[in-house]
């Protein structure tokens, strides 16, 4: 994957983390739509950032294809630390894109800025 092609990638997350941010920081709503609409933007930035580290491993010559896979190879390789926490976020993302479940939403809710802070390390970090 080219430099620029990267960076834009790298841009796009940086994008998608700052919304999220913005809902993790909004305070509660009687109706409950911020944590779906956090939840929706946890599972967009998690979809962006596995993918964006498969591109990275497959810039260092490694071809990985399912998340799973692709969060081991990253912690393998030093760019994220705290490989269960990122299976523990694949797991939260898969949760909440199968089924609708409000004591679940807020289960995974409360994780949410721990995740965020993680994927926003790594991206301070600059991956290259």
């Amino acid at each position: 994957m080219s430099t620029e092609k990267l960076k834009r990638t790298q841009a796009q997350l940086e994008k998608a983390l700052i919304a999220l941010k913005q809902m993790i920081d909004k305070p509660m709503q009687e109706d409950r739509s911020n944590i779906d609409a956090c939840i929706q933007r946890f599972e967009f930035s998690v979809e962006l950032f596995w993918k964006f580290l498969r591109r990275v491993l497959e810039g260092k010559g490694l071809l990985v294809l399912y998340p799973k896979e692709v969060i081991r190879e990253a912690y393998a390789g030093g760019l994220i630390d705290n490989e269960a926490l990122w299976l523990g976020m694949l797991q939260d993302r898969n949760l909440t894109s199968h089924s609708y479940n409000e004591e679940l939403a807020d289960e995974i809710f409360e994780h949410i800025p721990a995740y965020y802070q993680a994927m926003w390390q790594v991206l301070l970090k600059g991956l290259k």
